[in-house]
């Protein structure tokens, strides 16, 4: 009997991760957290404006490898590289919400229907889930996605991404390794011949 425990742990971990990261995006890479008058704002009011503050006024760049690796702030209305970026709010937000949620109650029809030998695809799938769930956060409650990882090389740019993205592209890389590598055991051949 399979459990969601440690499926349920790796997308809780991935999802708080993303939020904590984007947190931080904000933090250092906006003013949204600068008091009026130099007040110094509590950690509720953080809390508060990093839920709630949108497009919050940009104030710089972190350079972490000079030409290749830096943090900075991006409001991706979109997909993965902008798709639909320019299209309506009005159901830009509602379509990317239906089709995430129905992502997600994918992802655990697929989890269920797993192997308990596909180690690697059941941690995918977790992976996936907690990045789909990290964004559907973000867009639930502003209507964009915050991007804040930017790699380049010069002027060459890869789209700016985030902790979220990152988990669901090494999903993705793990499902598709698990096709590769996967052989079904003695044990599911004969539970799927006995099914039948």
């Amino acid at each position: 009997m399979k459990t969601f425990k440690s499926f349920g742990i790796i997308a809780l971990v991935v999802c708080i991760f993303d939020q904590w990261s984007k947190f931080w995006a904000v933090s250092r890479l906006t003013q949204a957290f600068q008091g009026t008058n130099g007040n110094v704002l509590s950690f509720a009011d953080k809390v508060d404006k990093f839920l709630w503050f949108k497009h919050p006024p940009r104030s710089g760049s972190v350079e972490i490898l000079k030409d290749f690796w830096s943090f900075r702030y991006v409001e991706n209305p979109g997909a993965a590289w902008g798709f639909l970026a320019s299209s309506d709010h009005a159901w830009r937000t509602p379509f990317f919400l239906g089709v995430a949620l129905i992502a997600m109650v994918f992802i655990v029809y697929l989890y269920k229907s797993a192997e308990l030998d596909q180690l690697f695809y059941r941690l995918a799938l977790a992976l996936v889930f907690g990045g789909a769930w990290g964004n559907f956060i973000d867009r639930a409650r502003l209507g964009y996605v915050i991007d804040f990882i930017d790699w380049h090389y010069k002027q060459h740019r890869w789209p700016t991404f985030n902790i979220a993205d990152a988990a669901i592209t090494i999903g993705a890389v793990l499902m598709i390794a698990d096709i590769f590598l996967y052989e079904k055991s003695d044990i599911s051949e004969e539970v799927s011949s006995s099914a039948s």
